[in-house]
């Protein structure tokens, strides 16, 4: 890739790029995602070609005023990609966009999809950071999960990964069926003993169309209750706290310096854009998303404007959209970022409603804005739609 951040004397804005690569093995039974399993080679080259044309023409959309900083190849399985198919990617990435020297380049994995020698080949193009989908290290949860990998599988992948040097980020999952406090602090005392830089932690969350949906509709998913799912989350916490991790989002932690820059973006309001199908874009304050029409998007060859909606939000909902995102960093908000980005204080906006949710133990006033109390992490959906209804 080209790496180029200068335009003379006007300062570029930083930029996020999302790569979506829609393939996988299998579909996990809890997956809603756009992926798309067994697909042909022949269809994976065709829609990296409409990809690679799609990155370059915007590009040449944002290299005047934006330079790439973080970048996040999501899924799907992009470790399903060759090296030949990736390093097109990367390549029409470097052709089409400026870049940030340091930039932050994630990738998504699956344990069960790639070995050292690709990981090897994968980071020689750029690629700096990992997220290894592992999400038990029981076989049974695996197994019930849909999983294409065991727990040895992904403790392999989890070592060849650390024995390249790359950074690391593990996601594991709680609120899963059969899965008992004994099985969740095995898995997280197993994964923390491996040292990754980063560890994920997400709740199970159940949508439509998915195989989990349909069975727990017909009554054969039998799920933990809210309180065992808020005692899991409580533990996690304490576990990897005792452990040196930073708790800095409402499901990920980090050893000092590891944040995800590319994630803190969404979580920030900073500009990125999606590049692929079903990928979405936030820029300027508008936001869209492209369709996720497999063959509609290969079709366009890369011309995916007539597949794209966009969304100018007005002034309420950006607002809200602070509030909700901003608010899953643990500490918070700065009511000097509001006002910067608004023109107006946050008590003008929220202060009754804030008020009466710091009186309930669920906000929490910090010496710049406010934050979410643990009562309110537990709380959110209650704590934001209240906020947003104001």
């Amino acid at each position: 890739m080209t790496i180029s951040n200068s335009t003379g004397s006007r300062p570029l804005k930083g930029l996020g790029i999302y790569i979506h690569i829609p393939f996988c093995v299998k579909k996990c039974n809890y997956c809603d995602f756009v992926s798309f399993p067994g697909c042909s080679s022949q269809v994976m080259d065709e829609y990296i070609d409409a990809l690679c044309a799609d990155i370059r023409r915007k590009g040449s959309v944002y290299r005047e005023t934006h330079c790439v900083d973080t970048i996040f190849i999501g899924g799907g399985t992009p470790t399903m990609l060759s090296a030949e198919q990736m390093q097109k990617v990367l390549t029409a990435i470097g052709d089409g966009f400026r870049l940030n020297e340091t930039m932050e380049i994630s990738m998504e994995s699956n344990p069960g999809t790639f070995d050292k020698d690709r990981l090897r080949s994968y980071m020689e193009m750029g690629i700096n950071r990992l997220s290894i989908g592992v999400q038990s290290l029981d076989d049974g949860i695996l197994k019930s999960l849909g999983r294409i990998h065991g727990s040895k599988t992904a403790l392999d992948a989890i070592r060849a990964a650390k024995s390249l040097g790359i950074n690391l980020n593990v996601d594991l999952m709680l609120g899963i069926p059969g899965q008992t406090m004994e099985i969740w602090e095995d898995t997280l005392k197993k994964i923390i003993a491996e040292d990754p830089q980063h560890i994920s932690f997400y709740s199970l969350q159940l949508e439509m169309h998915t195989p989990f949906y349909e069975d727990y509709r017909v009554g054969k998913l039998d799920l933990p209750t809210w309180e065992e799912n808020r005692v899991m989350y409580h533990r996690v916490l304490e576990i990897l706290k005792d452990a040196g991790y930073k708790h800095y989002e409402v499901s990920n932690a980090c050893k000092p310096g590891y944040e995800c820059r590319h994630n803190i973006k969404y979580w920030t309001m900073q500009d990125y854009i999606g590049v692929g199908i079903a990928a979405h874009s936030f820029v300027n304050g508008a936001r869209s998303f492209t369709t996720s029409n497999l063959k509609e998007y290969i079709a366009s060859g890369g011309n995916a404007d007539k597949l794209t909606e966009t969304e100018s939000l007005e002034d309420w909902d950006l607002k809200t959209d602070f509030i909700f995102t901003e608010l899953r960093l643990i500490d918070g908000f700065s009511l000097a970022d509001y006002k910067e980005m608004f023109g107006c204080e946050y008590e003008d906006d929220f202060g009754k409603v804030t008020e009466e949710l710091e009186a309930e133990g669920y906000m929490e006033k910090t010496e710049k804005g406010w934050k979410l109390t643990l009562s309110g992490l537990d709380n959110t959906n209650n704590v934001m739609e209240r906020l947003m209804n104001e």
